[in-house]
């Protein structure tokens, strides 16, 4: 399924359960797209996020419903879960939908040292509220393991040119026989905290999307902070932090080259691949 085929199908899918929850007419705007489809469903304060009908997709929906409502139970600076319909999951043509709350809001901007300072505090309080989190969550090398698998098979990722996807087994190779020499403590973690899922508002930093929360290594997640705002994360692992930097390179290449036709994601995966390759050429992987 193409991406503008899933998005529309996406769109169909909210309206049509919008409507059948008694929403009322609504103006659909898109606002991401990317392994789902979040959709703000004007005048109202809900946002749709939409994902395919698949097992998969399913797991990892319901992983982030069960986070979002233990982080808002724990009052930890995250979005939240829709207060006046139902949250779901809902199920339309072969789409899964569920509902949150709407929240005015600017981009993080990684160049703005008061942005990262409250994305690293609001990091740090959704570390402490996930500490007790009652639910399984799958290893952190599950995902990652699952870009070896893309790597590995010829007919996956068709936009990676074959010395490149050579180029980026050598470097999975390299850094996991690194990683296997390291202390590697797993905890609950987002497992994908990057700026692009913060939202800074008048009240602080909020974090979003959990559907790839997971038990992992903190370092894997206070990995794209600056150096000021580790202090907050102590005592950290500096030799893991390096080698995680480049497999969180390594995935973010990956998985950006799997939506290549999204001219976004394929600058991030030229981005990271680039990165990896002048960091081997300086001698520091492979």
């Amino acid at each position: 399924m193409s991406q503008s085929v899933f998005s529309a199908g996406a769109l169909a899918a909210a309206m049509e359960v919008a409507c059948r929850l008694g929403v009322g007419r609504v103006d659909p705007v898109v606002l991401h797209i990317s392994q789902h489809v979040s959709i703000r469903l004007l005048p109202t304060g809900l946002v749709a996020r939409v994902v395919r009908d698949d097992a998969q997709s399913l797991d990892r929906l319901r992983r982030e419903l069960s986070v979002g409502q233990h982080l808002s139970a724990r009052g930890a600076p995250s979005v939240g879960l829709a207060a006046g319909v139902p949250p779901g999951p809902h199920f339309s043509d072969g789409f899964a939908v569920t509902f949150w709350e709407f929240v005015s809001h600017v981009p993080a901007d990684e160049d703005n040292a008061e942005h990262t300072a409250r994305a690293a505090a609001a990091l740090s309080r959704v570390h402490q509220a996930l500490a007790d989190f009652p639910f399984e969550l799958p290893n952190f090398w599950a995902k990652i393991d699952q870009c070896r698998n893309l790597l590995q098979t010829p007919s996956a990722l068709p936009a990676l040119a074959p010395g490149d996807r050579q180029f980026l087994l050598s470097v999975y190779s390299s850094v996991r026989t690194a990683l296997d020499q390291l202390p590697v403590r797993l905890v609950p973690i987002l497992g994908d905290a990057h700026l692009g899922n913060v939202f800074i508002t008048s009240d602080g930093a909020l974090w979003n999307d959990f559907e790839d929360a997971c038990r992992g290594p903190r370092e894997w997640d206070i990995g794209f902070l600056p150096e000021p705002e580790l202090a907050a994360f102590e005592p950290f692992n500096s030799d893991l932090l390096v080698e995680l930097g480049y497999l969180r390179s390594l995935c973010v290449s990956v998985w950006c080259w799997a939506l290549a036709d999204i001219p976004e994601k394929r600058e991030a995966a030229e981005y990271h691949l680039g990165y990896l390759r002048e960091r081997a050429s300086a001698g520091r992987i492979l």
